[in-house]
């Protein structure tokens, strides 16, 4: 791999980026053709998105050589960074994808032999990917925030039973172990599954247009770098808190904290322009606590008072347009 990149050319973006159009016609037509109508037409079209890219940056940067600097010294951008990348954090610090690549050893100690836990390694598979058809259905119906709110309780759920299943003795009560272990397996993949379609939707909304290239590049680099922390101190880390204590006690304490979190620090942008957006990681994070905060007192008067259908249907589907906004001057 490493001698085949010494031959791999720049990509025509980075070329285009630095002014060396011909030279990214020609790498474009090494690697792709212009033959066919439409390589010449996705050509041109990438090119003026990396000329649009940059018109944003030289309208909106405060700092025109280094762009990415605005990400410390302009309070809107770092509330962008901050909030997109906790999202990515509240995903992968709960351990799915440490769960995934061990898949097969932790279902051997719960009792599956070698072959039987390969099989039932697509237990945890199966789930997550069907974890995801309700959001591509009614993520945007019903709004992120009210999405990610419902998904994370389910995480816990799931990673309760995965932690209590191990307090059961594999060879007395087999059957209790295997069972819980698997509905809590079934229930916190499905529910991942679900959530995990935010952690690219909502970074990708909240960046301010001339950052969102630095700001995805800094969250998929985040994503994976937490998955392998995560993943590559699986071991050490059951090694040292027991398995319910890393199943229950760590994973499902992030997933307990990144709800408390998601309920007073979590805005809506479902339904929201661009422009929109922007005025709500202008104000103070505090005054989106006291706006959540309203909405979780009238949420609980409402579901205390038996108003279950206004909180499940008319509340979570309402536009946020017609909420209250901030005006600024």
């Amino acid at each position: 791999m490493f001698f085949g990149m010494l031959f791999l050319p720049e990509s025509p973006r980075f070329l285009i980026h630095q002014k060396r159009h011909l030279d990214a016609y020609k790498v474009w037509k090494r690697i792709r053709g212009i033959e066919d109508r439409e390589s010449r037409e996705e050509f041109y079209v990438m090119s003026a998105s990396v000329i649009s890219e940059e018109n944003a940056v030289a309208e909106g940067a405060k700092n025109h050589r280094f762009p990415w600097m605005d990400f410390f010294t302009e309070p809107r951008a770092r509330r962008a960074l901050v909030y997109a990348n906790i999202m990515i954090l509240l995903g992968q610090l709960t351990g799915v994808n440490a769960i995934m690549y061990y898949m097969s050893v932790l279902m051997n100690q719960i009792g599956f032999d070698k072959k039987e836990s390969n099989y039932m390694s697509l237990v945890g598979g199966g789930s997550l990917l069907l974890g995801t058809i309700p959001a591509i259905f009614l993520m945007e119906r019903f709004g992120r925030r009210f999405w990610a709110i419902t998904m994370l309780p389910g995480f816990f759920i799931g990673l309760v039973l995965i932690g209590v299943s191990y307090q059961f003795d594999v060879k007395t009560q087999l059957q209790t172990v295997e069972g819980l272990y698997l509905s809590g397996l079934i229930i916190y993949m499905g529910f991942f599954g679900s959530y995990a379609c935010l952690t690219w939707v909502v970074p990708s909304e909240v960046y301010p247009t001339y950052l969102r290239s630095y700001g995805m590049t800094t969250s998929d680099a985040l994503l994976f770098l937490a998955s392998f922390v995560v993943t590559y101190n699986f071991t050490a880390m059951q090694n040292a808190m027991g398995r319910t204590g890393l199943a229950l006690g760590f994973y499902g304490g992030i997933a307990f904290i990144g709800e408390i979190y998601q309920i007073f620090f979590m805005p809506e942008t479902k339904n929201k322009t661009l422009e929109e957006i922007d005025v709500v990681f202008s104000r103070p994070t505090m005054d989106i606590v006291r706006e959540n905060w309203a909405g979780v007192k009238e949420t609980t008067h409402l579901l205390l008072t038996g108003h279950w259908h206004k909180v499940f249907v008319e509340q979570a589907m309402a536009d946020p347009k017609d909420q209250v906004q901030v005006s600024h001057a």
